[in-house]
């Protein structure tokens, strides 16, 4: 279609050459970048006015064409909204809706739940302030529809607006689970996901995958969902993902952290997968420190599935805390213990123990020169997580 567009772009100012040359004139347009800005209206229901944005029907906003040399060219405009006046090199903003009209018609529903979201996408786990009166700044990006051309900005505009959050009607799902190639029985095992605690929205599992391995994953056991139904992918560790007949495919083999985000989006949800190394970790009153990610308490990696990972020493005098360490989260949203020598992750609040918490089947203490070793899942057969102190 680019091409197609491009190529009408030129004929369109071969023509103007032509015609220019017979008729001996000099004043024939010929298309250049816009270098001035265009101008964007403010709606007339804005103009010193505080937006309801839920009391009202629509929000309109007017412009003309950038001057691309007086061609009459189709121009798309993404409506661009932020909290801020869109100063500095990277402004953080949200686009709200595309067209390619001059008069452009919002619903006033939309731009609320857009500035809703925008708010929550910026302060994770902070409930919207509903009926406070927010500064809202929109521009206007052109370019020249169908073609990398035309890229320009118009002035910015200062509303005053009212949003209020309305929760949608669906819901994040409750669990996540992965099968795969080699996740326990090949294909027949579905390994739940972790929920990070606190965070919902957010799962994680620790995974060992082969060289060539593939996988699905579901909201249920046996969904089935795969390459196609995830929405963004972040390979933090260099995996290699790829769409292999729907299949989630890895080229380079390796112990990884599967961690899912899960956003609503309108009437839907939005998936991103984010691929991490995998890495357990040691803290606490019975190791030497309580900082987050110490080198020093990191975990050896076995080769793969078929061993231990085993943890360095611990000094003892004091309750065993463990983690898993997930891309930026507190080690405490995804620590775990032992109950009955399986993996318990945490889904509860903490402020001093397990034990105190939970009790003290839940609480490890283990002796100083003694390590965690971990089996994650036994070849072939299961998913189940184990650990051992001795």
């Amino acid at each position: 279609m680019k091409k197609i567009l491009s190529g009408m772009l030129l004929a369109v100012l071969c023509m103007m050459l032509v015609t220019s040359c017979e008729k001996d004139m000099d004043s024939n347009p010929t298309f250049h970048e816009n270098t001035t800005g265009f101008v964007l209206n403010m709606p007339a229901n804005a103009a010193n006015n505080v937006l309801d944005l839920l009391a009202a029907d629509k929000v309109i906003f007017t412009t003309s064409q950038p001057d691309y040399g007086g061609i009459p060219l189709v121009t798309n405009y993404d409506v661009e909204i932020s909290f801020g006046d869109f100063s500095g090199e990277n402004p953080v903003y949200k686009v709200v809706t595309s067209s390619t009209s001059t008069v452009i018609e919002i619903s006033a529903s939309r731009l609320n739940d857009a500035v809703v979201n925008m708010f929550l996408e910026a302060n994770e786990g902070v409930e919207y302030p509903s009926g406070e009166v927010k500064d809202l700044y929109v521009r206007l990006h052109a370019n020249v529809n169908g073609l990398d051309k035309g890229d320009c900005y118009s002035n910015v505009i200062k509303l005053q607006v009212v949003a209020t959050y309305q929760a949608p009607s669906i819901s994040l799902p409750e669990k996540l689970y992965v099968a795969g190639s080699s996740i326990g029985a090949p294909w027949g095992t579905w390994k739940e996901f972790t929920p990070v605690y606190g965070l919902p929205g957010n799962y994680f599992a620790v995974v060992y995958i082969p060289d060539g391995g593939e996988f699905k994953w579901g909201t249920y056991p046996e969904q089935w969902l795969g390459y196609a139904d995830i929405n963004l992918y972040n390979d933090v560790a260099g995996a290699g993902l790829s769409d292999n007949g729907g299949n989630i495919k890895v080229a380079n083999g390796g112990w990884y952290v599967l961690y899912f985000k899960a956003k609503i989006d309108g009437e839907s949800i939005n998936y991103t997968l984010n691929v991490h190394p995998a890495a357990f970790y040691i803290i606490g009153n019975a190791t030497s420190s309580w900082t987050d990610s110490d080198p020093a308490l990191k975990f050896t990696a076995p080769a793969d599935d078929t061993e231990a990972w085993v943890s360095p020493e611990f000094i003892g005098g004091g309750e065993m805390r463990a983690y898993v360490k997930v891309a930026e989260f507190e080690w405490w949203r995804t620590e775990f213990t032992l109950f009955d020598g399986t993996l318990f992750w945490r889904n509860d609040n903490i402020p001093n123990s397990w034990e105190e918490t939970m009790g003290a089947e839940y609480s490890v203490k283990p002796a100083a020169g003694q390590k965690l070793y971990l089996t994650i899942g036994t070849p072939g057969v299961d998913a189940i997580e184990k650990g051992e102190v001795k």
